[in-house]
């Protein structure tokens, strides 16, 4: 897997580079993304754990943002059960990936795009940009657990140990995480990410429970 991966995707870009498989999540200007990167994500993951010459996988985006809110195209059951379906398939195929997951933030990461970031074991942000969750906002990818290792979660600037891993200068963003991203080699990060989230099923179905009490038994 040595080239960029463009044919048969169309929400992601996904290619390997010095052992890293990098997925970066096409979103549009305004930093919204479609159900289908969800699933383009679970077939870049599902494609980088057979491949011996991927060591990691590093989550970024495009245009200076990570990304933002997830769009559904109606308030529909086919909707409302594809995106949890989409949202639960992600959090488990990360969640049994045998390699370390990193987020690289070259933009804000906010709602949605935060959940995907708190997704990975170690999130890297630029230091100029927002993540967080604004107030009210309803979890769909795992957030209601995976934002439990946050010190502080409503939108500001990249806190580093509060609600991102590690800060960096925006104008070596790229190039320095990759380099710290070859020297973790952490081969513990799968096991720990396994041990926060043994009770995953449980987890991800209460999350469900929610969209179906508070959308699907309305409509």
């Amino acid at each position: 897997m040595n080239d960029i991966r463009v044919r048969g995707y169309k929400s992601i870009s996904f290619w390997q580079e010095e052992g890293i498989g990098l997925i970066v999540i096409r979103s549009d200007t305004k930093g919204n993304f479609d159900l289908n990167t969800l699933d383009e994500m679970i077939a870049a993951f599902g494609i980088a754990a057979m491949d011996e010459s991927v060591h990691s996988i590093a989550l970024t985006g495009m245009n200076n943002i990570f990304a933002k809110k997830l769009l559904i195209s109606s308030i529909t059951n086919r909707e409302i059960y594809r995106m949890m379906q989409s949202s639960s398939s992600l959090i488990s195929m990360i969640y049994s990936f045998q390699k370390p997951v990193f987020a690289i933030l070259n933009g804000d990461a906010v709602d949605e795009g935060y959940e995907i970031a708190l997704l990975a074991d170690r999130i890297i942000a630029a230091d100029d940009i927002k993540v967080g969750f604004d107030q009210g906002y309803e979890f769909k990818i795992g957030g209601s657990f995976t934002s439990l290792r946050m010190k502080k979660t409503e939108i500001s600037g990249p806190l580093e140990g509060i609600n991102v891993d590690t800060v960096l200068r925006h104008e070596n963003l790229l190039e320095t995480s990759k380099e710290i991203i070859k020297k973790d080699h952490d081969t513990n990060y799968s096991i720990r990410r396994r041990q926060r989230y043994h009770d995953i099923t449980e987890l991800i179905n209460l999350e469900k429970l929610y969209y179906y009490e508070n959308y699907l038994s309305r409509s």
